[in-house]
């Protein structure tokens, strides 16, 4: 098999991924890859397909909110932070992983400029997304030179997202925090991680400064019994229960933290 930066066609990121969290990759590409590869790029007749440079996001605010009132409800102004912010957990789902994928497992920096990287939406939901065919740079010893296209292409991107509604960075950081978590926890069994996980979530980032991925995810003593102890939460919560009718929340969310067995049973039985 030759490296996908020698090889003149897309090639789908999955490949690049154990088993345990390759389906997030499935859409994912190096290189465009042309609609008999890539499903989500046929479109229909029902949905308006979209293929933009991740540097043009602005542009499409209400194509975006308009994607999430259609899945969770609510309305485009009035829960527009609460609904944006679950816009990012689908999109980091696609370009963090991608991003995991080369630094942690594959040990090489992934190019993520959003002004060469692409997103396909449908109806607003991104559903597919592309890098540059020779995105993947040579292998890297240094943690802060291989996560830094990451970490620079989420700075990004949640600057972005902040800017089109009134939400506090630290919720953006925390959806993609609780998801890079997830994903070492998923790989720990495979992979020796032990210090890109200290590094990436470390208190200082590579300037020295407060990290905003420092700790996604905390131990702590929930109040109901029911609820395994220690509880593994999200430092910070998404803010979906703004949305009227989402009272499910997610299964690391902090607010379960602070809830009777009475009010767990309700959780698990909405599920």
């Amino acid at each position: 098999m030759r490296p996908p930066d020698r090889d003149p066609r897309a090639r789908c990121f999955a490949a690049f991924a154990p088993e345990s969290i390759a389906h997030y990759l499935e859409h994912v590409w190096l290189g465009a890859p042309k609609a008999i590869e890539e499903p989500a790029l046929a479109g229909d007749r029902t949905a308006s397909l979209t293929v933009i440079r991740v540097s043009e996001l602005a542009d499409h605010r209400t194509t975006l909110l308009d994607a999430m009132v259609t899945l969770y409800g609510g309305e485009r102004e009035t829960h527009a932070r609460a609904l944006l912010s679950q816009w990012t957990k689908y999109y980091f789902g696609f370009i963090a992983t991608a991003g995991f994928v080369a630094a942690a497992l594959l040990r090489r920096p992934l190019a993520m400029s959003p002004d060469k990287t692409h997103i396909v939406l449908r109806d607003g939901l991104p559903v597919a997304a592309y890098f540059m065919r020779d995105a993947l740079q040579p292998v890297e010893c240094d943690p802060a030179r291989r996560y830094a296209p990451l970490v620079d292409h989420l700075n990004t991107v949640i600057g972005t997202v902040c800017a089109m509604t009134r939400i506090a960075p630290r919720v953006l950081w925390s959806n993609a925090g609780n998801l890079l978590d997830y994903l070492f926890e998923q790989c720990a069994p495979r992979f020796d991680l032990t210090d890109d996980i200290a590094w990436l979530f470390g208190a200082l980032d590579a300037n020295g400064e407060a990290n905003p991925l420092r700790q996604p995810v905390r131990q702590a003593k929930p109040r109901a019994a029911s609820l395994p102890n220690p509880f593994s939460a999200r430092r910070v919560c998404c803010v979906r229960y703004e949305i009227p009718g989402e009272t499910q929340l997610c299964g690391r969310c902090p607010l379960l933290l602070t809830m009777s067995d009475a009010e767990i049973a309700l959780q698990a039985a909405s599920q």
